[in-house]
């Protein structure tokens, strides 16, 4: 029984989880919009920025107009999104592990 106890907890343990794996101090997979069905179309505002500008797709094209930007920042990353707000930007929706933004032009 204590054995059966303990695999138990293992099993319970193991589903425990406080973010994605991370390997080198990078989330693995999650970085990637395209997990999560988005077009990522280059790293926003910088180039070493975890959040992206957001092409058009299915999943984005309600949110595209010609007075804005879309923008998408993993949804684990607060302080990235807290950063695009206090630039202005708008919080519109989770898709996946993203959350995606809006900032005028």
């Amino acid at each position: 029984m204590k054995k059966a106890i303990g695999t138990l907890g293992l099993l319970v343990l193991a589903g425990c989880s406080h973010g994605p794996d991370r390997q080198d101090g990078v989330a693995s997979a999650h970085l990637s919009p395209e997990v999560s069905g988005l077009v990522g179309v280059r790293p926003y505002p910088n180039a070493d920025d975890v959040c992206q500008v957001i092409g058009e797709n299915a999943l984005t094209r309600r949110h595209l107009d010609h007075t804005s930007i879309l923008i998408g920042c993993p949804r684990y990353e607060a302080g990235a999104i807290a950063d695009r707000v206090a630039e202005g930007a708008v919080v519109l929706e989770d898709i996946g592990e993203w959350t995606l933004l809006s900032a005028r032009l």
